[in-house]
């Protein structure tokens, strides 16, 4: 209104400004979409997120007394699946599966940890080198393939049935725990909000800038910017560097204005 925004807070208060910035996040793919691989029917398929939990709690992720003897990690759930309707890349899955391997080993030496992968996108400075890490002393292996189907076994074990696409065979594992790494969606609500300030989104459902190269935290509607994951995946480091930029250039705006 007049060049002013109104934005109405959970306990009706309401704060005015002359611009507004738009970061709402993303959420996480919801698994159970992916009916194929047991996620909420088995109890040994988890996701990424979840195992993270566990390992931040200082827990062990095992059954009873006695350590997993085999952990696998499925990449790109949810993301560049035509079927999920994302053809994205999510960008931290596939470091964040090597990590959490890696992490399994320093839990369990004896455990035996595979990842089915699409394409190992390790983008970010030293993460190519986690990923020889991960093989040279630790011993993961790395299967590049799709996960089909998987079933439980009458002891809570889990059976895998994936292609290995560079072999062109088909393998069928049994494990002791399922990890799926899932990707990012737009946050809840990012599509009503972007209609109500007039943004546009993108085929992939998240907030277009202005211009991706040159104006990526400005919008063609007036005062209103851009910041982080509204825009699409981003890891943490990348999503503090753009708010910074954002706030820039809405402290631009505002000198602009006065």
């Amino acid at each position: 209104k007049n060049g002013e925004f109104v934005v109405t807070l959970g306990d009706q208060n309401e704060i005015r400004g002359d611009a507004i910035l738009l970061a709402t996040g993303y959420d996480l793919f919801d698994a159970f979409k992916k009916e194929e691989y047991g996620y909420g029917i088995y109890d040994r398929v988890i996701t990424s997120a979840e195992l993270e939990k566990i390992f931040r709690s200082g827990e062990k992720p095992q059954f009873g007394d006695a350590p997993p003897r085999r952990v696998a990690f499925v990449h790109c759930v949810g993301s560049r699946d035509e079927k999920a309707g994302n053809l994205y890349c999510s960008k931290v899955c596939c470091v964040t599966g090597v990590k959490q391997a890696i992490e399994i080993k320093e839990m369990f030496p004896e455990t035996e940890v595979f990842n089915f992968y699409m394409d190992l996108r390790m983008f970010d400075r030293h993460f190519e080198e986690m990923y020889y890490e991960a093989q040279r002393d630790y011993g993961i292996s790395f299967i590049r393939g799709r996960v089909s189907e998987c079933a439980e076994n009458p002891d809570g074990s889990i059976v895998v049935k994936v292609e290995d696409t560079l072999t062109a065979r088909p393998l069928k594992i049994t494990v002791d725990l399922l990890v799926l790494l899932v990707g990012m969606v737009p946050s809840v609500g990012t599509a009503s909000l972007a209609e109500r300030l007039g943004i546009e989104l993108g085929d992939d459902r998240f907030a277009l800038p202005a211009d991706e190269h040159t104006l990526a935290n400005s919008t063609p509607a007036e005062g209103v910017f851009l910041a982080g994951a509204v825009k699409g995946p981003a890891c943490i480091a990348t999503t503090i560097a753009d708010g910074r930029a954002a706030a820039l250039q809405i402290a631009a705006y505002l000198n602009q204005r006065c």
